[in-house]
């Protein structure tokens, strides 16, 4: 008599989501706060000095419509004050974009361009509107390019906010002196990590031209950026077909397009106006890589094996002919379809998914031509450490030899996409990897903060924005690198929920 009872209270706490993870995807969290002050519960490092700023999804709806995908939803920005005197103060703003405005005054999404259709989907003539209008919504990452703090996502467009308000100045959409961007070129995507040039202040992105004209070659713009309007051709070449990016790498003197088989079709963008129906994975083609001298604009092209990847860790030079390239690395490209709110908010289907991220490293040999990959040692121990998303280091440690990648692990039990874990993964020895979780808690990409006074590539701090499921509160922990264990937490005044990316930005408070 109990037994049929018992199995089926079993087969429905099976089914249900963990705790609190409504709060992580698709709800919208609507509170603004303005430089609230923090308590935490054991004393801030002083020597902390700058702001954490962040920025992700958190509004998935407006009016009648709503988003069918994480990608789509309205930014928000977070930020994390630290005067270097002990107090810390939090702030939270939208982003107030063109098309943020816009829905707000219709009460209904604006026609601009998403990444997945929405619901209900727009008309005919609202999609031709859309694809005129691009992307707008940058809800994906922040930079300091040389003083000005700027939002941006995969495309060109760019919005330039005040790091200390988190108020929205104003968008950007610079131009390339020397590049031939234009017609018969749709000049509309980017990519969201750019990479700050080796020994100097700027940064390194790329700019994508799509030909709308068969038999056209599409064009990539290697671009140094010195400022939010201020751009440098380095160097341009024509490639038939276009890969979607999300990332970049760089060493002294080269940058690593590495382009997955994951193809943008102009003709289906242009028909559909959705990104999500426009790029598909080929699993029968090579990856191919573009390694770029930055001081000559010299482009070598070497091919690999097939994979797919969104985030790179590092890269740095052997010798004069040998480079390596640290990434996360998919079997394809089912991860983007993944974050579709009905598969993020159905366990069912998430855990279902073969998510199964691996760190790999890429050996280049630019003599001979030839690019091969090998994978990380196991700890056996926490073989889960091997499976990082969203990876981060000691920026000191940009495009130079280390041993340390840090980052969130999203699936730790290798069974339930919800129990997340942060890990630091010894690339230089195993035995080295540590991890990070307590039951019920959700904690996002993090942040290394390197100590002033430190010698050692894990002197510093790690800050990590978590959901508490249990509580339903939101927190920022500051944990020990060398040892990943907690220095410090401090609960939050609303729900931060999930998000993408941010950085740390010194003597900014």
């Amino acid at each position: 008599m109990y037994f049929p009872l018992l199995l089926s209270l079993c087969i429905v706490a099976s089914l249900a989501d963990p705790p609190g993870w409504n709060l992580l995807f698709g709800t919208d969290i609507l509170n603004e706060t303005h430089k609230e002050s923090l308590t935490f519960d054991n004393p801030v490092p002083k020597w902390i000095k700058g702001s954490l700023i962040r920025n992700g999804p958190a509004r998935y709806g407006m009016g009648k419509r709503s988003f069918l995908n994480l990608f789509d939803g309205f930014g928000k920005l977070y930020s994390w004050q630290f005067p270097g005197n002990g107090s810390v103060f939090f702030s939270s703003k939208f982003l107030q974009s063109e098309s943020y405005n816009e829905s707000l005054r219709m009460n209904d999404i604006a026609p601009y361009m998403s990444f997945d259709n929405l619901k209900p989907p727009l008309s005919i003539m609202e999609k031709e509107l859309a694809l005129a209008h691009g992307m707008d919504n940058m809800n994906i990452n922040v930079y300091n390019y040389s003083g000005d703090c700027v939002v941006l996502t995969d495309t060109w467009k760019l919005y330039v906010i005040d790091c200390y308000t988190l108020d929205t100045i104003r968008p950007s959409k610079p131009t390339i002196h020397g590049a031939d961007t234009g017609l018969p070129f749709i000049s509309l995507m980017s990519v969201a990590h750019p990479v700050r040039e080796y020994g100097t202040n700027h940064h390194i992105t790329i700019l994508q031209s799509l030909s709308i004209l068969p038999g056209l070659p599409h064009k990539f713009t290697l671009v140094r950026t010195k400022s939010a309007d201020t751009r440098e051709k380095i160097a341009e070449w024509n490639v038939k077909k276009m890969p979607y990016l999300h990332s970049i790498s760089i060493t002294e003197r080269y940058v690593i397009i590495f382009g997955c088989p994951f193809y943008i079709n102009m003709e289906k963008m242009l028909q559909y106006t959705v990104p999500k129906d426009s790029i598909l994975f080929h699993k029968d083609e090579p990856t191919v890589a573009y390694i770029v001298e930055i001081k000559t604009g010299k482009v070598v092209t070497i091919e690999t094996e097939n994979v797919f990847t969104m985030h790179h860790a590092n890269a740095y030079e052997l010798d004069n002919n040998n480079i390596v390239l640290d990434i996360v690395s998919y079997t394809d490209a089912s991860l983007v379809t993944f974050f579709e709110m009905d598969n993020l908010n159905n366990k069912t289907r998430r855990d279902g998914v073969p998510f199964k991220p691996s760190l790999k490293r890429y050996k280049i040999d630019l003599k001979a031509g030839k690019m091969t990959s090998a994978s990380f040692d196991v700890n056996p121990k926490i073989p889960h450490v091997n499976t990082l998303e969203v990876p981060t280091i000691n920026e000191h440690y940009r495009s130079k030899h280390y041993c340390y990648i840090y980052g969130a692990v999203f699936k730790s039990d290798f069974k339930t996409w919800g129990n997340f874990s942060f890990v630091k993964k010894d690339i230089c020895n195993s035995t080295g990897d540590l991890s990070w979780s307590v039951p019920g808690h959700y904690p996002m990409e993090g942040w290394f903060v390197p100590d002033p006074n430190g010698s050692a590539e894990d002197d510093g701090v790690l800050m990590i924005p978590v959901v508490d499921g249990n509580l339903g509160k939101s927190y920022i922990v500051i944990l020990d690198p060398k040892t990943m264990k907690p220095i410090t937490k401090a609960y939050l005044p609303i729900i931060v929920p999930f998000h993408f990316h941010g950085r740390f930005i010194e003597n900014v408070y």
